[in-house]
């Protein structure tokens, strides 16, 4: 009996007792799926409106809302992580080459290493041993495509004064940026990752 209204109206059979309440489960799951999908919609307008604006979504705002509309929002939209801090990731796509440079410390040709290259420490003349490397990356655009360039700065310690030598870290446009002076230069409509 799919219009009763009232319990008086319920059948007292059990088999169609059964049926009525399977029709009623199948409309409270459809309804519950469509409360889903306009909540979803009403949150992904939000982000549209709101997210990716230089505005902000200001309390007075927030009242017009259901609270449980504003806990669909991710919260990474409400808040912007600040580019120095430890907990951006910074990494560059593993898919793009890669392209290694190394820049080493002045060193005097006292003595050379296994790759025959100058070890000498300039203080006192001692070997040079790596001790560690400082690695960073950037994004460099050659035309038609994009390549990561690696910069490695080994560490050198001498084994007699135990000084530590380390060459300074090339600049950039943009400190602690990731793109290169080709990437910035690139023009015609170029869309980066």
């Amino acid at each position: 009996m799919p219009g009763a209204d009232t319990i008086n109206d319920l059948p007292d059979d059990a088999k169609l007792l059964k049926q009525h309440l399977r029709e009623r489960v199948a409309e409270v799951t459809a309804l519950k799926l469509m409360v889903d999908k306009l909540t979803l919609q009403l949150a992904r307008r939000l982000h549209a409106q709101y997210g990716a604006s230089s505005e902000r979504f200001h309390d007075a705002q927030a009242s017009l809302l259901e609270p449980a509309v504003l806990n669909e929002v991710p919260a990474s939209n409400r808040t912007k992580v600040a580019a120095n801090a430890g907990t951006l990731d910074r990494r560059l796509p593993d898919h793009l080459p890669r392209e290694q440079q190394e820049i080493r410390p002045e060193a005097t040709s006292a003595h050379r290493d296994a790759a025959g290259q100058d070890c000498g420490c300039t203080a006192c003349g001692g070997r040079l041993r790596r001790i560690g490397a400082d690695v960073s990356e950037h994004l460099e655009y050659v035309p038609a495509r994009f390549k990561v360039i690696r910069t490695v700065r080994p560490k050198l310690a001498c084994t007699r004064c135990q000084s530590i030598f380390q060459a300074a870290a090339p600049s950039r446009p943009i400190p602690r940026g990731v793109a290169g002076p080709g990437l910035l230069g690139a023009r015609d409509g170029l869309q980066v990752l």
